[in-house]
């Protein structure tokens, strides 16, 4: 998001037309406060409704009327979007069941508020734009209707109309495909720049015109004045020597002149506006559209960042042959945009490696989608300013010299001089602008990772620390955030100065070199002078928009071009075969490894080029390419940049209804078999023939944020009787019950509100109902209980699949007795393909592995009780649904329904310091105005010479003046954002401090989004763009104030006219806001959805491939993206409906003050009339621009509010320190459970009912029941995330109620279920505040079987695992096996007494887990150990067993004990894993 929004306020200072389409200075990227809502009729906008993670969403379309109609019988159903889940809930609509209060007599007089107010439509229309005649064109009158119903209530998304016809995105991005790809073929320089041209030429040739038109009359209605100020000036002297004086005809004459003029150049600048924004507007839906298309075809290859090498050396000749052809000039620009070569290169240039190195990761292509697209959108906006301000201004020079001779040239000349040392002074700015996004980067993303492990930071008591870490980028961020404003406020200072400067500058040439000041030449100068200002301000801000855009389209056009995935296989659908290869080989890309400004600890000291070069030198030297993803540095700080992973030598076919397995180690290549199965790797060599249509199921499910009903579909039409049985055959029957409104509950974004085992069963129900003939499983059994595993092995995938081709990759052996043949994966080529008999016979090595895993027993009752289990699912699903309903409710988004309130307004003055500061700074704004006007009054006494002083000394004071003005101004903006910044520290800090101390209940009703939201958007806002907003605000709004007190102290009738002209403004303000809020809200509702799906799609590319189904998404994609535009294009004509009606009134205000100049020119000097002209003239688009600021204020305001809520609203958790405990405490780890009662949140049921029992100091104890036995919430208890509600839990003898909570979670270790891994180091995670050595860090390592006996602590060769290793995001550059046992390290350096196991092993193969196991009997030997077990296995060798039963204890006994009572749960649940006699003896022996 870097400067996009950011050049914008850079320049923005006096940005009269800027200002214009500058409704929200910087574009949301993914965060955006999405408070808002759109209801089940897709109507009520309530802006924020409850969000609840499981929502009902009735019909894909939001158009379908028949939909409607069939809703219209329930309440409302209002939905949420936030960022990172969407959501929403049933929440009954009482804004009409209300009775209708009466309003008060004066709220009853406005005549445009009906008392009824119009009724929703059913349907949404096509735009009036489409097909409006001429005049309503011109004036924007199309809007009224619409604008209409926003005053009488608030917009619902149904009033919102459709995208006029000739704009909708699919349209028009086949219609650049189709010039593009001609363009491509023709082989032409920049083919998407001129594709873009030929999709909108029109359009943008109106737009270019109408600005020339207004740039021209622009120049003259100021040079007209002179002929109005000479003709008073005329009356004025006619009338004190009594001579007959000139008509007052002609004077009305050019006051009439003058104002038809004002309204042509009004309509000129409207219509250029609006053309642009829709260009741009339009060319980002397209290229978003276009973008997708791409993304869902970008080969694997271009993904990592290299290409095919041959096509190096001919893009080494293009180049050349570029240099070449182009001319000197062309040379400079493109030296100039693009230090390291063409628009082709952009700034990630290549690094030694064939391919560009960077890679295009959804990271990037997400950002090009939303970051460059939206470039190239504000770019369009005012794009014909390049070329017609700089006309403008050769035009004005033109007229100034005729007014004041060669003296003109004196303040052009400091303005000529003045301009480029403002724009050059800009561009430090911008590169001060990257660093601190930056830092802002490590802050936000630092906090999300916080928020997303929220309750494992709360496990281990890292909340103070974590919030120091914070705290210090904070400080960093805010002061690189003040040095870069107050430059900023200098620079806007200087360039609001310049203009007067520069007319001083003339004025005094022009006196000294012996001219008269005659009012008429001197007071239409500064008026020319002062129009100036805007071309002037504008341009370097135009000309930043064109460059970013330029390098933005740069980066797209690569993107397009960038090698797209070839579909390889051999389609034979009447082959004997499903799948043959032979001989093949694939391999994975190279992976894009951390960029190393974004590396946490130092920065690297060398410069990146120097490093770059070396690398290159030696890379020349060695012959081999430099590896682009580390600057080339062979060092520690690359974990696992080794060679890409290859399987090699894959020779087999399958039959077309055969069941083959595919097993082998962690990393032996399974995934990647199915992967290049499913066309995700590519293939080196050899040939694969498919004789039929697949469906790929991944390891990681990916699930989108759809009805659970869409999840499955997945695109294909719905059949009643193939669901059903789909849904039976997953065992997803019960979920449904669960799930508050069955299959049409909506799942959050990454399946982010359903469980791991859900998501895979959903993703089994997906590859099974696309009903194709290859059906590809990639451990689909992982994340799923047992019983419920064999269900779907028995009904799925040897049911409803059975006549179909399965391969399917898997860790439980003991289903492969069941397979017609299993590949035997090691090191990444088959060791063995076979039958299950052959390998059990043949095969020793196979032979052994089958004894580690527990054969299943052939029971005959298995089939029985694996009935009874699911039925007892259901009625324990049935059960819990009728507290479920209430349950399932997200907390609604608090959102303050008017505008923000005063105390908002104090609370952030009083973080600022001290409520003294608001005053002051007004003063401070007030005598800065003072001398502004000061300074031009003066310049009126000097031409008419009121005091009779000598010229030096009216030359001195009006200089004194002008740099006083210059300086107030510049310490009124330094104070503004000095106090600004220090209030948003304040406040972040505190709602940081809240947020982290707040009780687990709040993260568990509030979606991640909606916080991350508020840390990233709102915090942004607060820092950067309120107080800009402030500023200009004040600014404007003193300026407009100071010029109509001038005006009414020496015309006073211009009260009368200002009256009325001042109400009409006002209601024309209110009647667009009201309408404009709604408008801006829905769009950004929309607008999220299409960033939703499309990172979301993006994200599930190979799954989307892998069915085929690109053009599916591609098509809903553009859909998405008409329904975010239908709201967006209306922002536009919404605004210039809001400025022609505003213009005119200021148009009017110039035809009285002419008017008024005209009838006193008798008795008011000539030189005070041409001074309120000037003044008037330059006054007129000041008006709508302190409308548009004022908007811009309260909406920067919303972001302190809901920021101030979290600082002082949210609940807390007990206090971190209470009585203190002894140092060595827990001593023994003795656990005493006294009745022992727990709820989740108020207002739900028990989930643990009187829980006794007493764990001694160093006993071993396994926790086991059936899924929502309440084996969590033991630990809960213990850790006190949740507060008993009866009972008490004593360790050692201390009730750990009165024990703080960081002092109780500081002396107990946890190993979670998901181990959570934060960006860094493997040291930072084992240790991230250096509490211990590296010793014991390394010791814990090698305990923890991540690094072998034999290895040194010193060794960091590529590949080992080594204390300074890069941890990536969430971890994801290590298997889930390592990351389990990082997590076991951890627990092993804290050292703790007690330790609680949560399902540590779930996800793990046998081998992992027997490493596991033997840790924890040898590292936690003597310490009190529970463990919520998984497999059964792993615990039959504790002390004792806990079984638990919903919430109670049903039995607590040895393992040999409970398993000799045969009608137990225990003895059940061994039965079911196949635990004998047998083994409880062997486990005695060991």
């Amino acid at each position: 998001m870097a400067e996009t929004g950011q050049q914008e306020k850079e320049y923005a200072s006096t940005d009269p037309v800027g200002a214009a389409h500058q409704t929200n200075a910087s574009e949301p990227v993914a965060t955006e406060p999405l408070q808002y809502v759109v209801t089940s009729d897709r109507t009520s906008n309530h802006a924020s409704g409850a969000a609840a993670p499981l929502q009902h969403v009735g019909s894909d379309s939001d158009l379908s009327s028949s939909d409607q109609d069939k809703k219209q019988t329930r309440p409302d159903v209002t939905r949420t979007l936030t960022t990172t889940t969407t959501t929403s809930s049933m929440t009954a609509e009482s804004r009409d069941a209300e009775p209708q209060k009466k309003k008060p007599w004066y709220k009853r007089l406005n005549p445009l508020k009906s008392s009824t107010k119009p009724p929703v439509p059913k349907e949404r229309r096509i735009s009036r734009e489409y097909g409006a005649p001429f005049l309503s064109l011109l004036t924007f009158q199309w809007m009224a209707p619409l604008m209409s119903t926003g005053y009488q209530r608030p917009l619902e998304l149904n009033d919102i109309w459709l995208v006029n016809p000739k704009r909708s995105a699919p349209v028009l991005s086949a219609k650049l495909s189709a010039s593009f790809q001609k363009r491509l073929a023709r082989g032409d320089k920049y083919p998407l720049l001129w594709s873009l041209y030929e999709t909108f030429k029109f359009e943008f040739w109106l737009g270019g015109l109408c600005q020339l038109t207004s740039s021209i009359v622009q120049v003259m209605a100021p040079f007209t004045l002179r002929y109005l100020i000479a003709f008073a000036e005329d009356a004025y002297i006619a009338q004190q020597a009594h001579a007959p004086s000139p008509r007052i005809s002609k004077g009305i004459g050019l006051v009439i002149g003058i104002s038809l003029m004002q309204m042509l150049q009004s309509m000129g600048t409207n219509h250029f506006i609006y053309r642009g924004q829709m260009v741009g507007a339009q060319s980002r839906g397209v290229l978003i559209t276009v973008i997708f298309e791409k993304a869902m075809k970008i080969s694997g290859r271009a993904k990592a960042g290299g290409k095919a090498l041959e096509d190096d050396t001919t893009e080494k000749v293009n180049i050349e042959n570029e240099k070449v052809n182009k001319g000197f000039l062309k040379r400079m620009i493109d030296k100039k945009l693009n230090p390291k070569g063409g628009a082709q290169v952009m700034a990630d240039t290549a690094r030694g490696i064939s391919g560009d190195g960077a890679g295009w990761g959804n990271g990037r292509i997400v950002n090009l989608m939303s970051t460059d697209t939206y470039r190239i959108d504000q770019a369009s906006g005012m794009f014909h300013m390049i070329w017609t301000s700089p006309m403008a201004i050769l035009l004005t020079l033109v007229v100034l010299l005729i007014n004041l001779t060669y003296s003109a040239l004196a303040g052009f000349g400091l303005l000529v001089i003045g301009i480029p040392l403002l724009t050059k002074a800009i561009k430090s700015l911008f590169v001060r602008r990257r660093a601190i996004n930056k830092i802002t980067d490590q802050r936000v993303s630092l906090t999300q990772e916080i928020l997303q492990a929220v309750r494992f930071v709360k496990y281990f008591g890292w909340e103070s620390s974590f919030l120091e870490r914070i705290g210090n980028i904070r400080k960093r961020e805010i002061r690189a955030i003040q040095i870069l404003l107050s430059i900023r406020n200098a620079i806007n200072a200087a360039s609001m100065s310049l203009p007067i400067f520069a007319s001083m500058l003339s004025f005094i040439t022009y006196s000294l070199s012996n001219h008269d000041l005659n009012p008429a030449y001197v007071f239409s100068s500064l008026a020319l002078f002062n129009s100036l200002r805007m071309p002037l301000n504008l341009l370097p801000l135009v000309i930043g928009q064109v460059v970013d855009a330029w390098s933005s389209i740069g980066r797209v056009q690569d993107f397009l071009i960038a090698e797209e995935q070839n579909d390889d296989f051999i389609w034979d659908m009447e082959g004997k075969n499903a799948v043959s290869m032979h001989n093949a080989a694939f391999t994975w890309e190279r992976n894009v490894t951390q960029d190393p400004d974004k590396k946490p600890g130092p920065p690297s000291k060398i410069g990146r080029s120097k490093e770059v070069k070396n690398a290159e030198k030696a890379a020349a030297k060695a012959g081999k390419p430099v590896d682009a993803s580390n600057n080339g540095i062979d060092s520690a700080s690359t974990l696992t940049e080794a060679e890409p992973f290859k399987i090699n030598g894959l020779d087999f076919s399958v039959g077309r209804n055969e069941l083959v397995a595919v097993i082998g180690g962690v990393g032996s290549g399974k995934s990647s078999l199915l992967a290049a199965l499913a066309g995700d790797m590519r293939r080196t060599s050899g040939s694969v023939t498919m004789g039929a249509t697949r469906a790929f199921c991944p390891q990681y499910a990916w699930i989108q944020n759809a009805t659970v009903k869409e999840n499955i579909l997945f695109g294909k039409d719905y059949d009643k009787h193939w669901y059903e049985a789909v849904v039976d055959a997953c065992a997803l029957r019960p979920d449904l019950d669960m799930l508050p409104y069955g299959d049409l509950t909506e799942i959050g974004e990454r399946g982010i509100t359903v469980s791991g085992g859900q998501k895979q069963r959903l993703n089994i129900a997906r590859a099974i109902y696309f009903n194709s003939d290859i059906v590809l499983m990639d451990d689909p059994l992982s994340a799923v209980d047992a019983h419920v595993g064999r269900h779907i092995f028995d009904n799925a995938i040897c049911g409803l699949l059975k006549d179909k081709c399965r391969i399917l990759a898997t860790h439980q052996l003991h289903v492969l007795s069941r397979c017609d043949r299993i590949i035997w994966m090691q090191d990444g080529r088959i060791e063995t393909i076979d039958t299950f008999s052959n390998l059990m016979n043949n095969n020793e090595d196979f032979q052994k592995l089958m004894a580690t895993t527990a054969q299943e027993e052939k029971q005959e009752n298995e089939g029985q009780v694996n009935e009874d289990e699911v039925e007892d699912e259901k009625k324990a699903a049935k059960k819990r649904k009728q507290t479920k309903r209430g349950a399932a409710l997200m907390q609604q988004e608090e959102r303050a329904v008017k505008s923000v309130g005063w105390s908002v307004y104090a609370a952030y003055i009083r973080a600022s310091g001290s409520l003294f500061f608001g005053p002051m700074v007004l003063l401070i704004l007030v005598i800065s105005q003072g001398a502004n006007i000061a300074t031009s009054l003066w310049l009126s006494w000097w031409t008419s010479n009121k005091w009779g002083y000598s010229t030096g000394e009216y030359i001195g004071i009006y200089a004194a003046l002008g740099v006083t003005q210059a300086l107030l101004m510049f310490a009124f903006s330094v104070t503004l954002t000095v106090l600004g910044t220090r209030a948003s520290r304040i406040m972040l800090k505190r709602a940081m401090t809240r947020v982290l101390r707040a009780p687990m209940s709040f993260f568990d009703t509030t979606p991640l989004g909606r916080i991350t939201n508020r840390f990233a958007k709102d915090v942004d806002i607060m820092d950067n763009n309120l107080t800009d907003a402030m500023r200009m605000y004040f600014f404007t709004l003193a300026m407009i104030t100071s010029v109509f007190i001038l005006i009414i102290v020496y015309f006073h009738y211009f009260a009368i006219a200002l009256g009325p002209l001042f109400l009409m403004f006002l209601f024309s303000a209110s009647y667009y806001r009201a309408s404009a809020r709604e408008i801006k809200r829905h769009e950004a509702v929309l607008r999220s959805g299409v960033f939703a799906r499309f990172s979301e799609a993006v994200s599930g590319t190979s799954s989307i491939r892998a069915y085929g189904l690109q053009d599916h998404f591609t098509v809903r994609l553009g859909r998405e993206v008409d329904q975010m535009n239908s709201a967006y294009y209306l922002t536009f004509s919404n605004q210039r409906w809001l400025s022609v009606r505003l213009d005119a009134i200021g148009n009017l205000l110039v035809f009285t003050t002419g008017i008024l100049v005209v009838t006193s020119r008798f008795n008011v000097s000539p030189s005070i009339a041409g001074l309120v002209l000037s003044y008037i003239l330059s006054i007129v688009q000041m008006i709508q621009f302190t409308v548009r600021q004022l908007a811009e204020v309260e909406n920067a305001m919303v972001s302190t509010e809901r920021l101030h809520y979290y600082g002082t609203e949210l609940d807390e958790e007990p206090p971190l320190h209470l009585k203190g405990v002894p140092d060595s405490w827990p001593e023994k780890g003795e656990i005493v459970f006294n009745e022992v009662q727990m709820r989740y949140r108020e207002g739900l049921p028990l989930v643990l009912q009187g829980l006794n029992m007493t764990v001694a100091g160093g006993e071993r104890i396994g926790i086991v029941g059936r899924t929502g036995a309440g084996k969590s919430s033991i630990m809960s208890t213990l850790f006190r995330l949740v507060e008993l509600s009866g009972g008490s839990i004593n360790i050692d003898g201390i009730n750990i109620a009165q024990v703080g909570l960081k002092d109780l979670r500081t002396r107990l270790a946890i190993i979670p279920q998901d181990p959570t891994l934060f960006r860094g180091t493997i040291r930072s995670n084992l240790d991230p505040f250096n509490e211990h050595t590296d010793l014991e860090l390394w010791s814990a390592l090698r305990q923890s079987d991540l690094v072998g006996a034999d290895e040194n602590l010193d060794d960091k060769t590529h590949g080992r695992i080594h204390l300074d290793g890069i941890v990536e995001e969430e971890g994801l550059n290590f298997s889930l096996g390592q990351r389990q046992l990082m997590a076991l390290a951890r627990a092993l350096v804290r050292g703790s007494q007690i330790i609680v196991c949560d399902e540590a092993t779930s996800s793990v193969d046998m081998e992992t887990d027997q490493k596991i196991q033997r840790t924890i009997q040898t590292g936690f030997k003597g310490k009190t150990l529970l463990c919520i077990a998984h497999r059964l296995k792993t615990i039959i060798n504790y002390d004792r067993i806990c079984v638990m039963d919903q919430g109670r204890i049903a039995q607590l006994d040895t393992p040999f004990a409970l398993w000799q009572d045969e009608e137990g749960i225990f003895r059940s649940m061994c039965d079911r894993s196949g635990i004998r006699r047998q083994d409880f003896e062997q486990m005695k022996e060991e």
